[in-house]
């Protein structure tokens, strides 16, 4: 079941705004979109719908309308869940978890010769894990289960010494229903009868319980709560002898009957000692800074401490808060789907950590499953992965937030994806995908081989066909092809360059022994061209388009690129200095 649509009214930069998208279950849905575009603005919508209602401070109103009312609306599996100031639909059908780099400007107050003045610096807010689970002591006296066998007390186990074992503990505690169903009447019965031939039964500690366990043995495994609960015991205690799993199966059934509340404290303390321990090795694993964030148990909250943010780089900080912050996350007890909110995490993480990162989605992700239960996870970023060898987990997918009105034309696909063909791959690159001031002609070969227009198979009339996808990109007016647009930007670059070079030789050696155009812009510079720094720059953009080829039909990326205002204003200074 996928959320197929989000709308979010007056909230950070989104008056009114609807997401036509698929989020899949139990997979990383990694949402790209340039800066500027508002990925904020769907992280803080989530993160305000977390409550009973949808709680929307003024500061996160669009224009900060204290009044204007705010709604966030996904569609799932068919239905809309609405929430706003009155109601929370999303809230009772899914656990919801919002991450986020989160740093806050603070200042000291000193005073310096009587003057108080402010010093500024970035704090990480302390995060919050729960509450402290206080140790509890085990209401346990273990004469009174040596008084039952007599002279073979000495058969009798310690069961706070053999039990100190945190796993065993946690083990117990999930099978606490059963400890109690060890007093019901046939597990009882075969216990006290157990307990009666120790008492009556000469000999050593071996030599009982090999005739114990020769007797009953068979009628234990006939026993399921009996059974159960010693081969939990001894799968932990591998010096137990079967008789010692059996006299602590009764003690456990006898302390859960006297008191239940304090043997299930007394186990589930274990839990959250293993849980402690858990994230404090987890905080070690992660943090390379010379100073580290640290666990605490303060006015009954278990809470990370971090460092102050000066001290740690981007990523270490990141990835700190982000780890931590998935324990959280997991640790919820609600049986409920999730929707976990990745805000600003990754943008800052190199490779390494990008793929440390994604371990962590990898193990959060197995562990709903493995509870039955559903993640849909959100990575808003403005990285696209086609650019980062680093993203690679197994289930993914990648969605292109903006709308970018790009259409890949059928002359574009074709000479790109075919630019190799030996029919005309001289040809092609040449003339038509770089500057050439002679007209050339291909209509044939377009139109017979690759069933294109003829007029696009003149090399300038094809200039022709660039500028007009350049002219409808940068008036938006009408759908245009993002590796037209690139294509013509790299042609005007070189026409440029071209027209600055005096020499016939020089302008001759330009066209034809410099291949490519980087090489082409190197040689003008060499020979006293001031070729501007815009022009170098813009190769990443346009070379990556023009040499696609499988990828075409990934054109959003590109388009994402060329919608940015900056990138544009590059452009138009490129195609024209």
């Amino acid at each position: 079941m996928a959320i197929s649509k989000i709308c979010i009214e007056n909230i950070r930069g989104f008056e009114n705004v609807t997401l036509n998208i698929s989020l899949r279950p139990n997979c990383t849905n990694i949402l790209v979109a340039p800066n500027g575009f508002g990925k904020s603005s769907i992280s803080t919508a989530f993160n305000c719908a977390r409550g009973n209602t949808l709680k929307v401070d003024e500061k996160h109103k669009h224009k900060q309308q204290e009044f204007a009312k705010s709604k966030l609306i996904i569609e799932f599996n068919g239905h809309l869940l609405e929430a706003d100031d009155n109601k929370n639909d999303i809230s009772r059908q899914f656990d919801v978890h919002v991450v986020k780099s989160n740093v806050e400007p603070k200042a000291k107050l000193p005073k310096i010769n009587g003057y108080t003045v402010a010093k500024p610096y970035m704090e990480i807010p302390d995060l919050d894990l729960g509450p402290v689970f206080q140790k509890e002591n085990l209401n346990y006296d273990i004469e009174k289960y040596k008084s039952l066998f007599g002279i073979n007390s000495k058969v009798v186990p310690n069961i706070i010494n053999r039990c100190d074992n945190d796993i065993l503990k946690n083990n117990l505690f999930e099978s606490f229903s059963n400890i109690g169903k060890l007093a019901q009447k046939r597990s009882l019965d075969l216990l006290n009868e157990i307990i009666d031939f120790v008492k009556n039964t000469n000999g050593t500690k071996a030599s009982i319980n090999a005739v114990a366990k020769t007797r009953f043995g068979a009628s234990v495994n006939s026993s399921p709560h009996i059974k159960l609960i010693s081969e939990i015991v001894s799968n932990s205690i591998q010096s137990n002898s079967w008789l010692d799993n059996i006299i602590i199966c009764y003690q456990l059934m006898d302390l859960h009957e006297s008191d239940k509340s304090n043997l299930k404290k007394w186990l589930q303390y274990a839990i959250y000692s293993m849980r402690i321990r858990s994230i404090k090795d987890f905080i070690s694993d992660i943090n390379g800074a010379w100073v580290s964030a640290s666990v605490k148990e303060t006015r009954g909250r278990v809470i990370i401490n971090f460092p102050d943010a000066a001290s740690l780089s981007n990523g270490q900080r990141d990835l700190l808060y982000f780890g931590c912050n998935l324990l959280r996350t997991r640790e919820t007890t609600s049986k409920k789907p999730c929707i976990f909110v990745i805000d600003e995490v990754f943008d800052y993480l190199d490779d390494a950590n990008i793929i440390v990162a994604q371990y962590f989605l990898s193990k959060m992700i197995d562990y709903y499953k493995e509870e039955g239960r559903e993640v849909y996870i959100c990575l808003l970023t403005h990285l696209d992965p086609l650019y980062f060898k680093g993203y690679a987990l197994k289930k993914q997918q990648t969605i292109y937030l903006a709308n970018t009105p790009q259409k890949v034309t059928d002359t574009m696909r074709k000479v790109i994806s075919d630019r190799d063909n030996p029919i005309w791959a001289n040809e092609i690159s040449r003339y038509f995908l770089h500057y050439y001031p002679n007209e050339y002609d291909l209509s044939e070969i377009f139109n017979a081989n690759f069933g294109l227009p003829k007029r696009n198979g003149k090399s300038h009339e094809f200039y022709n066909f660039l500028k007009g996808e350049w002219d409808k990109c940068v008036t938006g007016i009408g759908s245009y092809d993002p590796f037209a647009v690139c294509a013509y930007v790299r042609v005007q670059i070189e026409r440029c360059a071209y027209e600055k070079i005096q020499e016939q030789a020089n302008q001759d050696t330009f066209l034809l022994n410099c291949n490519g155009t980087a090489k082409k812009l190197e040689f003008a510079e060499s020979i006293g061209v001031a070729v501007p720094e815009v022009c170098l720059l813009l190769g990443v953009v346009y070379n990556d388009a023009l040499h696609r080829k499988g990828a075409l039909d990934q054109s959003s990326t590109i388009a994402l690129k060329l919608k940015n205002l900056g990138l544009q204003s590059m452009m138009k200074k490129a195609i024209n200095w």
